[in-house]
């Protein structure tokens, strides 16, 4: 599964990160049911493989399921 993490800095950085193994997947969304998307952001990134950094016209043609901020969670960002 492929998540775009938002690290709300100045500037802003975007991550495209590949979540590997069904158990990586279920960890990082119990972290998101629970609300506890620093939790979820700090698994995601550490445990997951980085594929890149995602810039401003890169957004409009990205396949994530999952957009994840240290706020918020969107699911399926394609619909």
């Amino acid at each position: 599964m492929k998540i775009l993490v938002i690290v709300e800095r100045s500037p802003k950085h975007r991550f495209l990160v590949r979540l590997q193994t069904p158990g990586l997947v279920r960890e990082v969304k119990a972290f998101v049911n629970r609300k506890k998307y620093t939790r979820a952001i700090v698994t995601a990134l550490s445990r997951g493989i980085f594929e890149k950094e995602v810039s401003n016209e890169d957004l409009l043609g990205l396949d994530a399921r999952l957009i994840l901020s240290e706020y918020s969670a969107n699911w399926d960002i394609s619909k």
